[in-house]
């Protein structure tokens, strides 16, 4: 009896062993989600302390709400985690990886993901918004996006000097922040020629390497066939202008006026091209001048705290693009604050990711290639987000006077800041008054001399001995 019992007791217990493990392996499959959510939960309210948001209750269906939700900022613009979405918090992306998701075509994504062995810091959003401090009138430049979205195939002409070559990098120009926005714009863009078959944006460049060298050159950009963009990178090179101006009247001889004086030619003279159409005009301050910051032996902060902007040209950048309406694009704009608000010192430790040793190849001005890369990244963030504008608003939030008067068929400019009215004509419009001077008439000088603006010790009489032919001696 004893053994009858027994056997079919032993075949009930061996039947229940496989539902046992799954039973247990089912609760610790539970107990670990419960524990990952609670964990979670937890370090939300701790991080809700931390930062000083009070009574945070977050359910399952809050948390997946706010796993799907964009993130924000606090007050004072810094980015915490317990304002990144939820999902970020928990697959660890940093800020820069989900711009990248955002605005960088996937067979870029090797270029620029972040790391620490390629990226020594991390790039944010917040750091970003701030890249665009002058918007200025927007016209040209969504003319320009409306190119890309027609699949138009573009030019973009790059006035730039050493920077935009890509000076000290492995590959120079290929290695560039031009080089890296015209490969962007090639893959989110894809274009077509006019047969119809694949074609692409191209860039081209100058020779000239600032607002005074383009004044004197001025070909080397009026004889381009056509273009549609102009990205202007002078915030280094137009800070050592030493030369006044090509002027008409004695002007101040300071750093200030020489290079405002050129810029602002130069910039008239871009808003009356037509190659064949209005060309959008982009100021792009993509670096600074780090040896004036620096406490080294050669150099002599007293008497650079009393130069301009410690030859940052970035204020004066601001001014012209602001009163001509030009969009301003800026990475010093954050890069050199964020570099140097612990102190000179710190922005010149090698241990600072955002210093200007770690972003610098030289002593200069001359960013890395992961600079390059910042560069372009700033670039592109900054189209895109115009782009968000035009798509969503269009010109429906603008009013009349907002027109750009400066693209209508008979261009209007306001009236110069720098210029005289002598020098725009002849500068700017490239008008002249002409005479022909007939050197055996000795009256010939009362036809043309009132037209004379400037004349300093020079006389009309005759040179030679039979006193038959005048000029001016």
């Amino acid at each position: 009896m004893n053994e009858e019992k027994r056997g079919p007791q032993r075949n009930w217990k061996e039947s229940m062993e496989p539902i046992k493990v799954f039973q247990m392996l089912a609760c610790l499959i539970i107990g670990v989600a419960i524990g990952y959510l609670g964990g979670t939960m937890s370090q939300l309210a701790t991080l809700s302390r931390q930062f000083g948001v009070d009574n945070i209750k977050v359910t399952t269906k809050q948390s997946t709400e706010w796993a799907s939700s964009n993130s924000t900022t606090t007050s004072n613009g810094d980015r915490n985690p317990i304002h990144r979405p939820l999902q970020n918090i928990l697959t660890q992306k940093s800020d820069m990886d989900i711009i990248v998701d955002e605005i960088i075509p996937k067979r870029l994504y090797p270029r620029y993901r972040y790391h620490p062995k390629t990226l020594p810091f991390n790039v944010t959003r917040s750091m970003l918004r701030q890249s665009r401090p002058v918007i200025g009138n927007v016209q040209r430049l969504q003319a320009y996006i409306e190119k890309l979205h027609s699949e138009q195939c573009t030019t973009v002409l790059f006035l730039g000097g050493s920077v935009t070559d890509g000076h000290n990098t492995w590959l120079g120009f290929d290695d560039s922040y031009a080089k890296f926005f015209i490969d962007w714009m090639n893959e989110r863009y894809p274009c077509r020629k006019e047969d119809g078959t694949t074609g692409e944006h191209v860039s081209k460049r100058t020779k000239q390497n600032n607002s005074q060298t383009h004044f004197i050159s001025w070909n080397h950009v009026s004889e381009i066939e056509s273009f549609d963009l102009v990205v202007i990178e002078f915030n280094v090179n137009d800070s050592m202008i030493n030369e006044n101006p090509h002027t008409l009247e004695v002007k101040s001889s300071s750093l200030e006026y020489n290079s405002c004086w050129y810029s602002e030619v130069l910039l008239r003279r871009l808003l009356l091209l037509r190659k064949p159409d209005p060309v959008a005009v982009v100021t792009f301050n993509a670096d600074y001048i780090g040896r004036p910051w620096t406490n080294e032996p050669h150099n002599n902060l007293e008497s650079e705290r009393k130069s301009l902007f410690r030859k940052n040209n970035e204020p004066l950048s601001f001014w012209i693009s602001s009163m001509y309406q030009i969009p301003l694009i800026s990475a010093s704009a954050w890069l050199l604050p964020l570099a140097g608000k612990r102190g000179t010192s710190w922005q010149f430790n090698v241990t600072n990711p955002y210093g200007t040793k770690a972003f610098h190849s030289d002593r200069c001005c001359h960013p890395k290639r992961f600079g390059h890369v910042i560069l372009s990244l700033v670039l592109a963030y900054c189209f895109v987000e115009e782009e968000k504008i035009m798509t969503t608003y269009g010109s429906s939030e603008t009013m009349e006077i907002e027109h750009d008067f400066t693209a209508d068929a008979i261009p209007v400019l306001r009236d110069p800041i720098y210029l005289s009215d002598e020098e725009e004509k002849m500068y700017v419009r490239r008008e002249s008054d002409s005479y022909l001077i007939d050197f055996t008439d000795p009256s010939e000088d009362r036809i043309w001399n009132d037209a004379i603006a400037v004349n300093e010790g020079w006389s009309w009489y005759a040179d030679n001995r039979e006193k038959d032919k005048f000029g001016l001696i």
